[in-house]
């Protein structure tokens, strides 16, 4: 997969994360937009595993802590405002 096709469809992404390395495909980071998009997954309970590893992978631990502790309001707040500055 190409980054642009990771990011238009996280879940397809995330479905082969086995067999593609996702962190070095984005680059070790995100968007703003990929952060929600994973968070919203997270929240349904779509892939949660491989969101923590992926967040791992990368070195974003405060985010992959709350979604961790289901504190989707907190993610979002601490997303934006990470994002924004």
């Amino acid at each position: 997969m190409t980054k642009e096709e990771v990011r238009l469809d996280w879940n397809k992404a995330l479905s082969k994360m086995d067999e593609e390395p996702i962190a070095g495909i984005i680059g070790w980071g995100f968007y703003l937009q990929d952060l929600l998009v994973l968070g919203d997954l997270h929240e349904h309970g779509l892939h949660r595993e491989r969101i923590h590893d992926l967040l791992e992978d990368c070195n974003f631990h405060p985010e992959n802590r709350l979604l961790y502790d289901g504190k989707y309001e907190e993610f979002r707040e601490f997303v934006f405002k990470e994002c924004l500055h």
